[in-house]
């Protein structure tokens, strides 16, 4: 984009934008002391330790009461509260179409989404059983797994084929084993999706296999004998931990890949990969499909790893991992929330669609999306100030790049298709998918895998279309109302759930919105323009130009600031406080137009108000362990509010002298 075209594009936004500001000062001028603006400031005042200082520690002071306020809850935090309210009221709407089973339309995604949820409630506890799972998914149609054997019988190992094995469990959800397969955009063209294989991660707990004892203990409930076990677990361990080391001594890897057709591929690493993804995809697929492989020294060197390995091994090993899948992807319970949840992470699209029908609503949906894409905008144009005050020295043609992506970043509420028919969408989507009645869980559950897996691999068949989007999500993120962006789509999702009390209410003071929602948009949109987000360009395709900022002596001294306390999530620390910066500047910037006079309902500051809210996305009592793709809440509230000035003139820190107040403070953007 020239120098010409982003100047047009800030002059168009600014048009955009003029009507919106101006309503948005209308409705603030003079902000009532509405009963939703008293519930807030008495909710957040609840969590206040009193005894606590604020430029001591903060999260002690803002957060200290949280956990003995909700000691009595099953959440450990505001996504987890706003979680609850969302399953309290999908189960008031599950009971009502129980009441309503007999008018219900067969077939019908209420039909459907009601058949699971019974299923759940009323299916014994043997059909959950691993060993039961395992005797509806042999390894294949000719032999059980080696635990279900006869003894009287050899296992049949001649007719056991490892990758035969593992496609068929692909077909459930089953990836990252040995090796990982995905359906991913293309990294030049994210419009095409592509098939690609890559190496295997072991990094979570849920990608490799417990202790040997627990290995033990499982071969042992599945009807291994306690010498064969012992045995088994020794042996699957010993395979795991040398894929391991073999997946991380590959140097021969390319980030970006090679494409190579399946002829091509099993000439040179060997095995049967035509007839893997004949069975993943459930159709024939010719010899010049292409694929792409990011490291080819690795699957050679597994293949001839696994050709002399003793193949009861790797069926236990296969089996034993398959396992823990299933483990993760179910609730485990009968209870009627654990069976909610269990309904929205195996048919997400269709819950949302129902949520927004009996809880939203047309009209309710049009004023949701009017607010958040009013709020959206007026953070999109903050972020076009701080391209215009340039803190990283970026060159003009890599501004240009940076406003092109942000102007063409766009917001999906609910993660529903947008402009079509939902309800027909959502039906025609699922029209295909039979359950078995409500007797056997293990059955319904892996149809239901299975169909979310083939919906996911039909992205091969078809382009990206931005405005019809939906994110087929795996089941963490179906169950969850936190927002999330999307790298290759340039995209935000905002679950539904999201947009409810204490988060977002529609008739608050606008310093509520903006501290809380607004901090959590502004995360999500900085994405796109942190270490693991500047790489793609406003298409969401790989752009060299983008990456090499990354390289460039102000960028680097950015994140090596940002580094001072050692972080493994540089993203999301960037994304924080970065993020924190565009909210407060969107409500707090001279030119604002939000009225900024004290209100009525509260002796506490404007700007104190806004970072105690802030500081409600962090609250909770969870502890250090539970955190995986982030910093613990109490550390990424500190580092925020520690590299924000504002923060400390709004309590009166001093500097160097109070923990919250360094004198040396990183900023990215």
């Amino acid at each position: 984009m020239s120098t010409s075209t982003s100047t047009f594009c800030i002059f168009w936004l600014s048009f955009i934008l003029l009507p919106l500001l101006s309503r948005a000062s209308s409705q603030t001028n003079h902000p009532p002391a509405s009963s939703a603006n008293r519930q807030l400031v008495t909710q957040i005042l609840s969590y206040v330790n009193e005894s606590a200082s604020p430029c001591h520690d903060y999260y002690k002071y803002a957060c200290g009461n949280w956990a003995t306020k909700h000691k009595n809850d099953n959440y450990i935090e505001i996504i987890g509260l706003i979680d609850h309210k969302v399953n309290q009221n999908l189960l008031m709407l599950l009971t009502e179409l129980q009441q309503q089973q007999q008018s219900l339309k067969r077939g019908s995604v209420e039909d459907k989404v009601l058949s699971f949820f019974q299923t759940c409630k009323l299916a014994s506890q043997s059909t959950r059983l691993s060993r039961h799972y395992l005797h509806l998914v042999p390894p294949n149609d000719q032999i059980p797994w080696p635990q279900f054997k006869r003894r009287s019988e050899a296992w049949g190992s001649s007719k056991f084929q490892w990758m035969e094995t593992l496609a068929r469990l692909q077909r459930y959800g089953l990836t990252n084993v040995l090796f990982k397969l995905d359906t991913l955009p293309d990294l030049s063209n994210s419009s095409k999706y592509i098939i690609r294989i890559n190496r295997p991660s072991f990094e979570e707990k849920k990608e490799r296999l417990r202790s040997r004892i627990l290995t033990k203990l499982t071969l042992r409930m599945l009807g291994t004998s306690i010498g064969q076990a012992s045995r088994l677990a020794k042996s699957v361990k010993f395979l795991e931990a040398t894929v391991s080391v073999l997946a991380g001594q590959s140097d021969e890897c390319n980030e970006a890949g090679e494409y190579l057709t399946l002829q091509e591929l099993e000439v040179q690493i060997g095995g049967q990969w035509r007839k893997y993804l004949e069975i993943v995809l459930g159709r024939n697929v010719p010899a010049d499909f292409m694929v792409n492989v990011e490291c080819s020294a690795y699957l050679r060197m597994l293949v001839d790893f696994i050709k002399p390995m003793n193949r009861e091994v790797v069926a236990s090993y296969i089996m034993l991992r398959f396992v823990s899948h299933l483990q993760e992807e179910t609730m485990d319970s009968n209870d009627s929330i654990s069976c909610v949840q269990d309904v929205r992470r195996n048919m997400e699209l269709a819950t949302n669609l129902l949520y927004e029908q009996r809880f939203i609503g047309p009209d309710r949906r049009q004023k949701l999306q009017t607010d958040i894409l009013e709020l959206f905008e007026v953070l999109r144009k903050q972020v076009l100030k701080k391209f215009e005050t340039n803190n990283l020295r970026l060159a003009p043609h890599e501004l240009d790049m940076m406003r092109a992506k942000l102007l063409n970043m766009t917001i999906n509420i609910g993660n529903m298709p947008q402009g079509v028919d939902r309800a027909r969408f959502v039906n025609d989507f699922y029209a295909d998918l039979h359950l078995v009645g409500d007797r056997d869980y293990a059955a319904n559950h892996l149809r239901l895998l299975e169909y979310r897996t083939r919906r996911w691999f039909d992205q091969l068949d078809r382009p990206l279309n931005v405005s019809a989007y939906f994110y087929i999500s795996d089941s963490d993120t179906g169950m969850s109302s936190t927002p999330y962006y999307m790298l290759r789509q340039n995209l935000i999702i905002v679950p539904y759930g999201t947009l409810q009390p204490p988060i977002f209410y529609q008739d608050a003071h606008d310093v509520f919105k903006f501290s809380l929602l607004g901090f959590m948009l502004s995360h999500e949109l900085m994405h796109g323009f942190v270490s693991g987000g500047i790489v793609y360009d406003f298409k969401g395709n790989y752009n060299e130009m983008s990456a090499g900022i990354l390289l460039e002596d102000e960028y680097l001294s950015a994140i090596s600031c940002l580094n001072r306390n050692e972080t493994d999530f540089m993203d999301e620390r960037e994304a924080d406080i970065a993020g924190i910066r565009l909210a407060y500047d969107a409500f707090f910037d001279s030119d604002s137009k939000f009225n900024q006079s004290q209100p009525a309902f509260s002796t506490l500051s404007l700007k104190q108000l806004f970072f105690l809210n802030m500081a409600q996305f962090f609250c909770g009592d969870a502890s250090p362990d539970d955190f995986e793709d982030h910093d613990a809440d109490e550390m990424r509230l500190r580092q925020v509010l520690i590299n924000f000035a504002p923060f400390a003139e709004a309590y009166g820190c001093r500097q160097d002298r109070d923990n919250m107040h360094p004198g040396e403070k990183c900023r990215l953007w």
